[in-house]
């Protein structure tokens, strides 16, 4: 090895504290020829009271001399310098050994149904406790859906073994939460593996409570909010290379700001004005004239958002033409590619004053040559806003070209480091031989290799079908809602019963039912099309 000039190796066998006396205080040496610092200039913070004494800098076993200084950079020498290495302590603390670990655990943050249900049996089947985090607790009381929101009795009831929720009349605090975490893990000899978002708003949230509880498969913090805010998202992807729809943040409480950036931006109506932070298709409006987007951008820009947080800005973007699509995947550094397309779906929609509106999705195969262009763009995606561990929902436009039979040009509307609802897990479970997404989603987040089928083609096609309410008021009756009698029945899901208040469908959490559906193409588009157009309700309008 060869010794750094000036440093103690270099001067032989000296003894430590004649190198130490010789270089005792920085006053009493001059700078090297060419040097243009002092040596007390860049080391006077460095030295303290105590060591400006030799003999007391002598005694001290913990000094070392060093060589060139870390702190300057500019290629100029400077004399020895000292820093306070580790201490040494004559009768160090033994600590007892900890007690093994018992149980491996995960954390399911904000669970719902019935998405959260398949984990934690999945999770069970690997042998691992299941810990659910309630950040905004339902004790029953308030009316709300036990599926959306389930109560701590009722995860329970279906396999969770541990619940969390924030003290009594207090407000979700991350950190609150991973010092009991962490206290439980302790307690009960746990080891938590993986912290994973079951719905939306927990997307950035999952990544800092893994953080938190010192777990290292998280995905990047940096890009934490790049993964829930559509316009820090926009950016990173735009910054990776990939193209991006055209926008612009509004902060203008009055909506004065919409006519400058149409302008800026060479827009045409119509354009989109959408919440930066929201879900389920609520608050994302298409607006066919200026009037419109200065109305719709007051409203966000004054509001809550349907995470509960102030909304900052609204987000106005250039309408992209073309089909609409979701891009699902998994992500793990162990596994080869370490980003995989697992099922696309093809959303079917109708523009309803101003909201475009689902009518049904269907599952396509992700090997297709068509749709090519969007698995490479999607994968792309995900890698852009640090998803690696864990899955990926992403929405995609694109236009169909006739010349070359496939899909071109594709482009983000916004991705989401979590399963996609909807049940899409489950379909793709049901159509991709030796696929279970459930157990994957584990496998991913905890950072373990993912077991991949031999192709991820599905043997028959997926549907869901989403069923309006074409009125607003009190439910009284319905018709056609006997869905068992489609040729591809799969599940169904009746959101509301008679007695409800119901509203003109629009976004994902105003529709009546669901229905799903699995069989050969042409069957699965016809009974999606039936379903909805036989479903009739009666409603008594509200005084």
């Amino acid at each position: 090895m060869t010794p750094a000039p000036g440093s103690p190796l270099e001067n032989g066998h000296k003894p430590l504290a004649e190198i130490l006396a010789d270089t005792a205080h920085p006053r009493d040496q001059a700078p090297r020829s060419g040097s243009c610092h002092s040596i007390e200039s860049i080391h006077e913070a460095l030295i303290g009271a105590e060591f400006r004494n030799p003999t007391n800098i002598i005694k001290q076993p913990t000094l070392a001399t060093l060589g060139d200084t870390p702190f300057n950079n500019d290629g100029d020498e400077v004399a020895h310098h000292r820093v306070i290495a580790t201490e040494i302590v004559k009768d160090p603390v033994h600590y007892s050994n900890p007690e093994p670990v018992l149980q491996n655990a995960i954390v399911l943050l904000d669970p719902k149904f019935p998405e959260s249900i398949y984990l934690a049996e999945a999770g069970i089947k690997k042998g691992l406790m299941i810990m659910a985090v309630v950040p905004k607790p339902n004790d029953g009381t308030k009316g709300l859906s036990i599926s959306t929101n389930p109560t701590a009795a009722a995860l329970l009831e279906v396999g969770m073994h541990q619940v969390y929720e924030p003290p009594h009349s207090s407000k979700f605090d991350i950190v609150e939460c991973a010092a009991h975490l962490k206290t439980i893990e302790t307690q009960q000899h746990l080891r938590f593996l993986a912290v994973l978002p079951c719905r939306e708003a927990a997307v950035d949230f999952s990544d800092i409570l893994g953080a938190l509880l010192g777990l290292t498969s998280v995905n990047d913090l940096g890009l934490a909010s790049a993964r829930r805010d559509k316009g820090l998202m926009k950016t990173v992807v735009a910054n990776a290379g990939l193209r991006v729809a055209k926008y612009a943040r509004l902060t203008e409480g009055d909506g004065s700001d919409v006519i400058s950036a149409v302008k800026e931006l060479e827009l045409e109506y119509p354009v989109v004005v959408k919440t930066p932070r929201g879900f389920s298709t609520v608050d994302v409006f298409i607006c066919k004239n200026e009037e419109e987007a200065v109305q719709h951008s007051m409203d966000i820009v004054r509001s809550v958002g349907p995470d509960g947080r102030k909304t900052q800005y609204a987000l106005l973007e250039e309408f992209l033409g073309g089909d609409e699509f979701a891009v699902n995947l998994i992500a793990c550094p162990a596994t080869a590619r370490a980003v995989r397309v697992t099922d696309i779906w093809w959303y079917h929609k109708v523009n309803i004053d101003g909201v475009m509106v689902n009518t049904f999705q269907e599952m396509m195969d992700p090997t297709d040559k068509k749709v090519e262009s969007l698995v490479k763009y999607a994968e792309g995606v995900c890698r852009a806003v640090g998803i690696k561990y864990g899955v990926g929902h992403c929405e995609i436009k694109a236009t169909f070209d006739e010349t070359k039979n496939k899909w071109v040009d594709p482009v983000m509307i916004e991705i989401a480091g979590r399963m996609a609802g909807g049940r899409k897990a489950a379909m793709a479970e049901a159509t991709i031989p030796g696929w279970h997404p459930f157990a994957a989603m584990i496998d991913a987040h905890c950072g373990f290799p993912v077991k991949m089928p031999p192709t991820f083609r599905p043997t028959k096609t997926a549907a869901q079908a989403y069923i309006p309410s074409d009125k607003n008021g009190i439910l009284k009756s319905v018709k056609g809602d006997d869905f068992e009698r489609l040729s591809t029945y799969h599940s169904s899901s009746i959101m509301r019963k008679v007695g409800d208040k119901v509203v003109r469908s629009t976004d994902l959490i105003s529709f009546a039912a669901f229905v799903w559906l699995i069989g050969d193409a042409e069957d699965v588009r016809r009974d999606a099309i039936r379903a909805r157009d036989e479903y009739v309700v009666e409603v008594e309008p509200e005084l």
